[in-house]
């Protein structure tokens, strides 16, 4: 007997709508849950410091870049929770497994966008620093490219994971 998983989906798309709604009208401040640990992370990276203002976000003065709503990643965290919930949440067979499946992929898919969005901002510095290009369609497509790549590869993955130990075949009990 296939579970039913349309409250499931209505649950899906009601935290999208909500997250693109809020993403809009949010400001660096309160975005400071994913751009802080990214700062931190470029910063360690590349042994830089940064300072951060709500207007502006955070500024690196030494590399000449900042981190603000725009570098937040939350379109991507928003596409890989619906790709990994969905991918996921049809082979879960009790209403726990469902329930916990959400705040541990919303979790996953956090530090997924931490780990991509890092990339694709050390991948922008390496750019711009190796070739002197600013231009702004290079950062956009370079940032797709980037996305792209991770969704693709983590999918990959976590499909060829559930397929070599058959759990699609024997869903999770």
């Amino acid at each position: 007997m296939k579970t039913k998983n349309t409250i499931y989906y209505i649950i899906v798309l009601s935290l999208i709508v909500f997250g693109k709604t809020a993403h809009i009208y949010a400001t660096n401040n309160s975005l400071i849950f994913i751009l802080k640990p990214l700062s931190n992370i470029v910063s360690f990276i590349t042994d830089t410091d940064f300072i951060y203002s709500n207007t502006n976000g955070f500024y690196f003065e030494v590399l000449n870049i900042t981190i603000d709503k725009s570098c937040s990643g939350i379109n991507f965290w928003l596409i890989s929770f619906v790709v990994f919930i969905n991918l996921l949440l049809n082979i879960c067979k009790s209403t726990f497994q469902k329930t916990i499946l959400f705040p541990l992929i919303l979790l996953m898919t956090f530090i997924l966008t931490l780990f991509a969005n890092t990339s694709r901002i050390l991948i922008s510095i390496f750019i711009e620093k190796q070739t002197k290009f600013n231009y702004s369609w290079l950062h956009q497509a370079e940032g797709v490219f980037i996305y792209l790549f991770f969704l693709i590869l983590t999918y990959t993955i976590i499909n060829h994971l559930l397929s070599k130990y058959n759990i699609y075949d024997e869903k999770l009990t």
